[in-house]
């Protein structure tokens, strides 16, 4: 009834990590951290599924991240490993370091606490991921300095790359990369985001540049490397990256911004919803009112159910009592499944593009629409998004279930003078910390990430309450809000802003941590 496109989708995973500090080897890194971030950001944009940032990571953390990341690898079509920092070769094997890596005296205690590559490749191998693709750019200067001749060198050496497999190096054997080169980044990095921006290119044709741009940009003084042992053919810019496929819909449905309007029956209903104009908004709601349920099929309905949503979020009260109506919604429960409801939780967390929002959550209505979870034939939508969200779990803090749980988030409080422009000098209660399993939802000046725009702010308990469902889409009534103590005259100051990818960071020391009584643990 409807376009089908030819299916030619990826599915791609990717984990990014970059080391500036380490523990013994000084002085530290200035880019390696910011070439990570540079390339995550990048990766997430050409619709890469991404693990949670890892920067300045010790050896524990790098292997819970790696068994999480090769856990479903075996699911997608293409998975990366991006390293950036120091590595070392002993003994003819490459090892990556980790911010707690010792470099001292024996080389196999470095061994014990780094990453062994090709360990790693073997592993990712092993998944079955139908491309392996690993990215090294190290090392940036020599922390073997002052080291005996036979202890080690920094010239990572070639690796064998298994069938599926491409291992890129930043420079040649025998070669060390530099810190600095294009933009604030290393030069192999910054050629790699250069490149990365060019669509259509060829894997091959793609490194090629890239060695390319490195060659000139060092008048031929250092050269980027490949080992590859591909088969078939891949773009990182191709516009075929995808989150999500064979969930049961049609790709026009779940990349909708492909959609046009080409099913005839239902493309007057469509047109109206996305006009912009609640009064056509409205009409498009009775239009699709007035057609027998079982007269649309699954792709329809849930292509109606995600500009639905959009309809309500833009203000059309028709949409708004479509989506908190649940007997009328009722009526779309066919054979055990509701595809207008699951078009509208999509809606909620995917783009047009079929893409993990990761921010920004349509999530206005998700108190209204968490309600419908009591009504028995409306579970099965909520056991439909709850399973195709659990990839992007790290990104969030709730997760829709058809037995939804409350979120516990810890603020810690202390009464200190503060000096406000509103209020001139007096003691308030400060807001010192906002933890969630551990992890400070706060962000430090730097992070670009965050939320809202407002640095320095009095805010209330419902107002604080507010910005965090606005932040990670929790529906309020399901958010438990715990103080260590009730705030001075019921308002806050908060001077900090709150992180959107709130793994990204260092979990909260233990002393911060709130008990569920609400005292500061000891």
């Amino acid at each position: 009834m409807h376009e089908q496109l030819e299916k030619v989708y990826y599915r791609g995973k990717a984990l990014v990590v970059g080391n500036d500090h380490y523990d013994q080897v000084k002085p530290d890194l200035d880019n390696a951290v910011n070439d990570a971030k540079s390339i995550y950001d990048a990766f997430r944009e050409l619709g890469f599924m991404m693990m949670p940032e890892a920067c300045d990571i010790d050896t524990d953390r790098f292997d819970e991240l790696f068994e999480d990341f090769k856990s479903d690898l075996g699911r997608y079509e293409v998975g990366v490993l991006y390293f950036s920092g120091h590595g070392l070769e002993i003994d003819g094997k490459n090892y990556l370091i980790m911010s707690n890596t010792p470099i001292g005296d024996l080389a196999k205690t470095t061994m014990r606490y780094s990453v062994d590559l090709q360990a790693c490749i073997k592993e990712l191998h092993e998944t079955k991921c139908k491309m392996i693709i690993v990215i090294i750019d190290a090392c940036r200067n020599n922390p073997l300095e002052g080291k005996g001749r036979g202890w080690g060198s920094v010239n990572l050496a070639p690796l064998f790359a298994p069938k599926g497999t491409l291992i890129a190096y930043s420079t040649s054997p025998g070669e060390k990369a530099d810190d600095f080169g294009i933009d604030g980044h290393s030069v192999y990095t910054g050629a790699l985001l250069k490149h990365l921006k060019e669509e259509g290119l060829e894997i091959e044709t793609f490194f090629k540049k890239v060695r390319s741009t490195v060659d000139a940009m060092t008048g031929g003084k250092k050269t980027s490397w490949e080992h590859t042992s591909l088969i078939g053919s891949f773009s990182f810019n191709s516009g075929k990256m995808v989150h999500v496929d064979d969930v049961g819909y049609d790709s026009v449905v779940l990349r909708d911004a492909q959609y046009t309007m080409s099913d005839e029956f239902i493309a007057p209903i469509i047109k109206k919803l996305i006009s912009y104009n609640w009064y056509e908004q409205n009409e498009g709601v009775e239009l699709f009112k007035s057609i027998i349920p079982s007269k649309l099929d699954k792709n329809q309905l849930f292509i109606i159910g995600r500009n639905m949503l959009q309809a309500a979020v833009g203000g059309s009260n028709g949409a708004k009592n479509v989506i908190s109506d649940c007997h009328l919604l009722e009526k779309y429960s066919i054979g055990g499944e509701n595809h207008l409801l699951n078009g509208i939780l999509f809606e909620i967390y995917f783009n047009k593009d079929g893409r993990f929002r990761y921010k920004n959550f349509k999530s206005t209505f998700l108190n209204v629409l968490i309600m419908h979870t009591n009504i028995e034939s409306l579970k099965s939508s909520f056991a439909f998004i709850h399973e195709l969200l659990q990839g992007f779990s790290p990104f969030l803090i709730f997760i829709p279930s058809p037995e939804p749980t409350t979120v516990t988030i810890n603020v810690k409080l202390a009464k200190e003078m503060v000096n406000s422009i509103w209020t001139g000098q007096k003691e308030m209660a400060v807001v010192k910390s906002i933890s969630f399993e551990g992890y400070d939802l706060l962000a430090a000046d730097e992070e670009s990430n965050v939320f809202p725009f407002a640095k320095e702010q009095i805010i209330n308990q419902e107002e604080l309450k507010s910005m965090l469902c606005d932040c990670y889409g929790i529906p309020s009534t399901y958010l438990n809000l715990i103080y260590n103590e009730e705030p001075v005259e019921k308002v806050m100051w908060l001077d900090q802003k709150i992180k959107r990818n709130y793994r990204n960071g260092t979990e909260v020391a233990n002393n911060n941590r709130i008990c569920s009584e609400g005292a500061v643990a000891e």
